[in-house]
């Protein structure tokens, strides 16, 4: 075996050893995920309030905002906040709210020092809310009738405190369909939801689209002005959540809940430029080992396929194509609807996401901050508002106190 071949060999077998971790690491979620649709609703469900911030959306906010009135709960009230839309957003809240006495709405006209827009429009809403139980999400969301109130019973059921539902992507175009799955097909490895029902565990979940969390268990953490400046404050809102004790749990929404991430291929990408260095917590040496390993095992199976000469690396590539394609193109079908095609693009994608990545680093540090819907947000302030996955478990340091057990009860210190 030449040196070239050795390198062939080596690194196509790492790309399929990677693409097997991942693929069992995927089973395993989807074992420990429940489909939303097939958890009987309670009809004793508690009261909710839904938290809509909302910043020029009018593209979409109607229709989001009906779908939560339409909910089948009498003790739901929704709180949507105007925050400081330049489009027709208030406006539309306004005429929703003069016809329905379920809708409240909060306008915010100037942002507060300290906070990111959307974190503080969560702090305003939340402030407004009456519900014993929050749900955070986004004003372009859309609900089936039923949603609510089938997450509260999964709640009741399994005592829980967190909840859950990831979306169905709505993603008319193919590649529109095939970057957004491929980001999630990633993304969701750094959940580990599989080890949500062991105490103790470094698992957690958050999503910006359905965050559905006790008010108590909330207000226990400091609710958003622990995440003022946080870019990814859906997800760690999750992070904060289970470790300080709060017993958490995730379910597919199976299409009850649906959002259109970004409309179309370009805005996909452009929007994951915005905040994939957020991702990394503004380490410059975590985004690029990303990209680095997204661009690895993206790119050598296929190469390795095509290129190589020695039977071994064509082999260890054919096994890392095959997996990486099945990977991602049934996250297409479960997550988008797709028709698992999808996964034939599966190393153009993972080559783009990790350009993403890069992007995203050198476009924050040249910039010296982040531009996040129109306000620009200095670079060194977000580090230091960063919530950050390592630093636990020094959450005493920070105010909380970590229960023994999962499910104790939760109190601030002192």
């Amino acid at each position: 075996m030449t040196t070239g071949d050795a390198i062939w060999v080596s690194a196509a077998g790492l790309a399929a050893a990677t693409w097997l971790r991942l693929g069992w690491l995927g089973l395993r979620t989807l074992r420990a995920l429940p489909a939303l649709d097939r958890v009987a609703p309670d009809r004793a469900a508690p009261s909710v309030t839904a938290v809509v911030p909302c910043r020029n959306e009018a593209r979409d906010v109607e229709r989001a905002v009906r779908s939560l009135l339409a909910q089948d709960l009498s003790g739901l009230e929704v709180v949507a906040v105007d925050d400081r839309s330049s489009d027709g957003t208030g406006a539309i809240l306004d005429r929703l709210a003069a016809a329905h006495p379920r809708l409240a709405v909060v306008h915010v006209a100037a942002l507060p020092a300290g906070w990111l827009g959307k974190n503080h429009a969560c702090h305003a809403g939340a402030a407004r809310a009456r519900g014993a139980w929050l749900l955070f999400t986004d004003g372009d969301v859309v609900f089936a009738p039923d949603a609510l109130r089938r997450a509260l019973a999964f709640a009741r059921a399994h005592g829980l405190g967190h909840v859950v539902a990831l979306p169905r992507f709505v993603a008319p175009g193919f590649l529109e369909r095939a970057f957004v799955t491929a980001f999630a097909a990633w993304l969701s490895n750094l959940f580990r939801v599989f080890e949500l029902q062991r105490p103790g565990t470094r698992g957690f979940a958050g999503v910006g689209a359905f965050n559905l969390v006790r008010r108590d268990a909330y207000d226990a953490i400091g609710g958003h002005r622990r995440l003022a400046l946080e870019v990814a404050d859906d997800l760690k809102l999750g992070l904060v959540l289970r470790r300080s004790g709060v017993p958490q749990g995730a379910v597919d929404s199976a299409g009850l809940v649906a959002v259109r991430w970004q409309h179309g291929f370009v805005a996909s990408v452009l929007g994951l430029v915005k905040n994939a260095f957020a991702g990394s917590e503004y380490r410059l040496a975590h985004a690029a080992a990303t990209a680095l390993v997204v661009a690895f095992a993206g790119a050598v199976p296929p190469a390795a396929l095509l290129l190589a000469s020695h039977p071994a690396a064509r082999a260890a590539g054919a096994l890392g194509a095959v997996l990486s394609a099945a990977i991602h193109g049934g996250t297409a079908r479960r997550l988008a609807a797709g028709s698992g095609l999808e996964g034939l693009l599966q190393a153009p994608c993972a080559l783009l996401i990790a350009a993403v990545l890069a992007a995203s680093a050198v476009a924050a540090r040249f910039r010296g901050a982040v531009v996040w819907r129109g306000t620009r947000y200095p670079l060194a302030a977000l580090r230091a508002g960063c919530v950050r996955a390592d630093d636990w478990p020094a959450a005493a340091a920070a105010g909380w106190s970590t229960p023994a057990r999962e499910g104790a009860a939760i109190e601030p210190t002192a």
